[in-house]
């Protein structure tokens, strides 16, 4: 019989289940979307339960395309997005939506902290406050939702709430743990200094583990929502970026993986922590292993919001088709530049503020152009994150991984290798629930540690250079770029103040 494995993660926008087969290397992945909720400008919300029923759905649908009975699974383990805080009533019911990363209405929370403790976030935490962390979401709704903050008896993160409904037990890791702002990474522990500025309880917070450790088995409730098995072992697991930087292959310094998903992340791996203005730093799997990083808040989320507000009439293949259309307009979209700062902007601008547009637009202009220009646009974003991430003297070397569901794009994968102008790959298996059946694997004994889990994939990258003649067309209008972000911000603003 066959030994499997099972990870699962719970996405910015969607859940993914893999199956592994731990004999042959062949994995199988299943995928099922959940919406975000938008209430008010600034806002992003989901709802848990959305997670829960979308799990249940990608893990029996993994077992069915696998072949395989539930008895076969071995082990599962789930990572999934950090920050986002799930808010547990008494008897371990939500008790209100989770405000999701990508969530602007922290602001005054924020600038009240960075003038009170901001220094002491970022000595301690590794990181800089900022509106897509824990803890000022925390503040606002124990400022905001006086009742609701009333009821709240714990605080978990996204993946730690599916794991919970399939053991019956609260914990975090000690890297989801560190998007809260209120851990001490160097220390692994909560901090005490943090949560008494804060003024958070620490009862309300997980006990921490560590990402490989087994944490339980599945119950009969769990059983009954996932399709697993009475009593497979459950592993921790860790944040979606710490699975997938590893499932990447970035396990030396200097390794760099480039994520197109909802929110696009640029982490290069270090020996070091390294801490700034911008920088958002978590420890490796690999112990004494960190990896810095940059983001752009709406990265696939501006695509998929150009899909559902104005390619409805595509169907459920609708990518592809925006992918045929894109395709066929040249490089640069006649002159039209799109900024994706549909939810503000993380790096380099730390700017909640900021807000999405396209310039140049003409009556020349159709469909076709806007797919790509937002393409484009969210690839100039990603080079802006990636050299303000050099600029703190952190050493990228090539290949970069690209990972992500937007490489699905052939096109969006070529405008990127040539806005950036650097070599990359292509990873065979990068997905974090790919990263979290390794991770699985190796706690219970099936792979002779990390480096050597990878292995089983046997499945070369693919290569990926870019044009010479591209990359200098993207040159010229990554500065237009530049200097458009730089002639609207104040107006931009403006906007933002006058109808939030």
């Amino acid at each position: 019989m066959s030994q499997f494995l099972v990870g699962i993660d719970i996405g910015s926008g969607g859940c993914k289940a893999t199956a592994l087969n731990v004999e042959s290397g062949v994995s199988y992945t299943q995928a099922s979307e959940y919406p975000t909720y938008y209430p008010r400008p600034g806002w992003a919300e989901q709802n848990p339960y959305d997670w829960i029923d979308r799990a249940g759905i990608a893990v029996r649908s993994v077992i069915e395309k696998a072949g395989i009975s539930p008895s076969e699974v071995k082990a599962v383990c789930i990572g999934g997005v950090t920050h986002s805080p799930v808010f547990l009533g008494e008897k371990g019911e939500v008790v209100r939506p989770t405000i999701n990363l990508t969530d602007t209405r922290s602001t005054a929370q924020v600038e009240k902290l960075m003038k009170k403790t901001g220094e002491l976030i970022l000595k301690i935490s590794l990181n800089q406050i900022s509106v897509m962390w824990t803890l000022p979401m925390l503040i606002w709704v124990r400022e905001n939702e006086h009742e609701i903050w009333s009821r709240v008896r714990k605080i978990v993160f996204p993946k730690d709430y599916v794991r919970f409904r399939l053991i019956g037990k609260v914990v975090t890791d000690y890297i989801d743990a560190q998007g809260s702002l209120l851990f001490d990474p160097v220390n692994n522990t909560w901090s005490r200094e943090l949560l008494e500025l804060s003024g958070i309880d620490v009862d309300l917070l997980p006990e921490v583990v560590g990402p490989s450790e087994v944490v339980g088995e599945v119950s009969e409730e769990g059983a009954a929502w996932s399709g697993l098995a009475v009593g497979t072992s459950v592993i921790a697991g860790a944040t979606d970026t710490a699975l997938e930087v590893y499932s990447a292959g970035a396990v030396n310094p200097g390794d760099c993986t480039v994520k197109l998903a909802t929110f696009g992340r640029i982490c290069a791996v270090t020996r070091e922590p390294v801490s700034g203005k911008g920088l958002v730093t978590y420890s490796h799997l690999i112990p004494g292993l960190w990896y810095p990083g940059t983001g752009t808040k709406s990265c696939a989320s501006s695509l998929r919001w150009f899909r559902d507000e104005f390619c409805r009439d595509m169907g459920e293949d609708a990518f592809s088709k925006m992918d045929d259309e894109a395709g066929k307009i040249a490089v640069g979209s006649n002159g039209l530049v799109f900024h994706p700062y549909l939810l503000g902007e993380e790096s380099p601008y730390a700017d909640p503020m900021l807000r999405g547009d396209f310039v140049g637009l003409t009556l020349h202009h159709g469909r076709g152009h806007l797919i790509r220009s937002v393409m484009e646009g969210v690839a100039f974003s990603i080079l802006d994150s990636l050299l303000y991430l050099e600029s703190f003297g952190i050493r990228i070397q090539e290949p970069l991984r690209f990972i992500g569901g937007g490489t699905k794009s052939q096109v969006w994968l070529s405008i990127l290798t040539d806005v950036l102008g650097r070599k990359a790959i292509l990873p065979a298996a990068t997905d974090p629930s790919y990263g979290a059946a390794l991770l699985a694997g190796v706690r219970i004994g099936l792979f002779d540690g990390l480096e050597a889990a990878l292995k089983v994939n046997r499945v070369e990258p693919k290569e990926l250079f870019p044009s010479r003649e591209n990359a200098e067309v993207y040159k010229g209008l990554f500065k237009i770029y530049k200097e458009i972000h730089d002639q609207l911000v104040v107006s931009v603003h403006a906007l933002s103040k006058d109808f939030s």
